[in-house]
C-alpha cells in the first residue's frame, strides 16, 4: 500500500509542468523559469518538485526511518502548499481567470491529497 504517494507525486509533477506551460502560454509568467519560480500561480516551485519527487522515492523504502520521514515531510508540504497561497497573494491574483483558478484549485486540491495519503502512509510505516 506504498504506492498512492508516489502516484499522486508524479500526478502534481505533471500537473506542475502543464500549469506552467499554461501560465506562458497565458502571459501570466513570461518565461519557463518564472512559471517554475516563488511566483508560480499553477505550478508548485521547480525546487519542491525535485524534493517532493526525491521524498515520494522515499516513501517506498524497506527502511521504516527513511519511509517515514520522506512520508511525513511529503504531508506538511501538501499542507503548506495549501497554506501558502493565502500568504504570497497566490489565490487573490487578478490575473487568474475562472478557468485558471480551477486549474489552481484542482492543483491546490491534488497537494492537499497527497498530503493525506503521505500521513497515512506515516501511520502505516509506523504500525509495521
Amino acid at each position: 500500500m506504498n504506492r498512492p504517494v508516489p502516484a499522486l507525486v508524479a500526478l502534481l509533477l505533471l500537473m506542475d509542468v502543464t500549469g506552467a506551460l499554461i501560465s506562458i502560454g497565458t502571459g501570466l509568467s513570461p518565461t519557463l523559469l518564472d512559471a517554475l519560480g516563488s511566483e508560480a500561480r499553477l505550478s508548485a516551485p521547480l525546487p519542491m518538485m525535485i524534493v517532493q519527487a526525491v521524498l515520494a522515492f522515499g516513501t517506498t523504502r524497506r527502511h521504516r526511518g527513511v519511509a517515514a520521514v520522506s512520508a511525513g515531510l511529503l504531508a506538511i508540504a501538501g499542507v503548506l502548499a495549501f497554506v501558502s497561497g493565502f500568504y504570497d497573494g497566490g489565490y487573490d491574483d487578478p490575473r487568474l481567470t475562472a478557468s485558471l483558478r480551477l486549474f489552481q484549485i484542482a492543483l491546490v486540491g491534488a497537494h492537499l491529497a497527497m498530503g493525506v495519503f503521505s500521513g497515512v502512509r506515516v501511520v502505516q510505516v509506523l504500525r509495521a
